[in-house]
């Protein structure tokens, strides 16, 4: 019920598809929608016996809605446009492809694109299916998404039970999880097969054939590829190193040290880069022309887009020169964080150190410290939080984040992104409190007899 109403809002909502503000009382009928989809997904609980085929119950109607809380789907489908009419997206704006053109969002529509080239020809291959149709291109978008999900329904057990986790928990949390399913096939993104390649690429680390290379290997070729949906995917690479390193790692041996750890690294990386080239030969790798979309043009969740966003609108400084210092700053930060992360918890030659905390405080700090951060930004590391195993104070934290940001979707299509979070923000401080007093700790704990980290493998 709270699936088809947050849809019914949304098209009933629609004067027509060219973008313009959600009416006063869309989020009044979706951000309690969403609240129901929250309180049933958190009622059936880690250990429900049928997530997946609830997952596909809850997507079913998702699947020919228009797209819900972004209208990134839009810019896809004019570049598919373009590739299917031999026009090269890194040179002519996304705006001038046709019909899809005049629908793609205010920020984008005189950039060209920014995806990777094999991100363009899977969109140009949907929209030859489709015949150029837009809303048949928009519905056959999601495809990438499925994909995306059948790859998680395939990983995530296989990891949990490697390392000693309720496979049922790992899927409730990780793709279950109504920002997982609102966001990959409501909203249609492509970040959806970027991180189920990711996560595919971690598994494949734990693969200690042919005498522990095998893994790698088969993990370098599924992060080049991710890297070809978004370039993002190169910080799965830092897990890849650090799970894959904590599998091969033998303390007391005479087997291990820094040579091993940087081999364990190399191999992975140049195969991840020389994939990723091959998958660049169809149109080179023009995603880093000037002329591209910066996340940074729009005001998001992303502390740094705020201050970008402060420059331009008191004319501080000129658009390109802000959103290209507040780019430069937030690389900065980010390395620098990812740095002080692997000091404390990283891989060294001598230690395992902590590779899930590790693999997610990367992917974390990449959102928090990023120029953009969006709800489904968060899909990055959400079903790899369980591999933590945390303490019920962070199991907390994770509840309410999970659940502030499947509130901020809907309650961003019409406030801006700060005020948005404050509205939400209040209440759900105040549900963690009550959580906290209660003592509840929302993930139920998982063995650690059998996490290979803690144990001989």
């Amino acid at each position: 019920m709270a699936v088809v109403v947050i849809i019914g809002a949304h098209t009933a909502d629609l004067a027509g598809l060219l973008e313009v503000r959600a009416s006063w009382w869309r989020p009044l009928i979706a951000v309690p929608a969403t609240g129901l989809l929250l309180l049933a997904w958190w009622q059936l609980g880690p250990t429900w016996r049928h997530p997946l085929l609830t997952a596909a119950i809850w997507i079913a109607p998702m699947l020919f809605a228009f797209p819900m809380h972004s209208r990134d789907a839009y810019a896809y489908a004019a570049t598919g446009w373009q590739v299917a009419h031999g026009i090269n997206p890194y040179e002519t704006p996304i705006g001038d492809a046709g019909l899809a053109g005049l629908l793609v969002g205010v920020h984008w529509y005189k950039t060209t694109s920014v995806y990777p080239s094999l991100s363009l020809d899977i969109f140009g291959l949907i929209s030859q299916m489709t015949g150029g149709d837009l809303y048949w291109t928009l519905v056959a978008l999601r495809l990438p998404s499925l994909l995306a999900l059948a790859i998680l329904a395939f990983c995530l057990p296989r990891l949990a039970r490697r390392f000693g986790i309720d496979p049922r928990l790992a899927l409730w949390a990780g793709l279950l999880n109504p920002i997982m399913l609102v966001q990959w096939v409501g909203g249609v993104h492509n970040d959806a097969l970027m991180v189920a390649l990711g996560v595919a690429a971690l598994l494949a680390a734990t693969d200690l054939g042919w005498r522990g290379w095998r893994g790698l290997v088969v993990a370098g070729v599924l992060l080049g590829l991710a890297m070809g949906i978004k370039q993002s995917a190169a910080l799965y690479g830092l897990g890849v190193v650090a799970v894959g390193w904590g599998l091969r790692f033998r303390d007391g041996e005479k087997v291990g040290g820094w040579p091993r750890l940087i081999a364990v690294a190399v191999v992975p990386g140049l195969i991840t880069i020389a994939t990723f080239l091959v998958s660049s030969l169809s149109w080179g790798l023009g995603w880093r022309n000037p002329t591209a979309g910066s996340p940074v043009e729009a005001t998001s969740n992303a502390p740094l887009s705020w201050v970008a966003s402060f420059l331009r609108y008191n004319e501080l400084l000129p658009h390109s020169t802000a959103n290209a210092l507040v780019t430069g700053l937030s690389t900065v930060l980010m390395v620098v964080a990812i740095v002080l992360v692997w000091v404390r918890v990283g891989p060294t030659g001598a230690r395992i150190g902590r590779p899930w905390l590790f693999t997610v405080l990367v992917l974390a700090a990449f959102n928090v410290l990023g120029p953009a951060l969006q709800p489904w930004y968060l899909t990055l590391f959400l079903p790899l939080y369980v591999f933590l195993r945390g303490g019920p104070g962070w199991n907390r934290v994770w509840l309410v984040v999970v659940a502030a940001f499947a509130l901020l979707a809907p309650l961003q299509d019409i406030l801006p992104s700060y005020v948005s979070m404050a509205v939400v923000g209040v209440p759900l401080w105040f549900a963690w409190r009550a959580l906290a007093r209660r003592e509840i700790d929302p993930l139920p704990a998982s063995d650690p007899e059998r996490d290979p980290f803690k144990t001989p493998v």
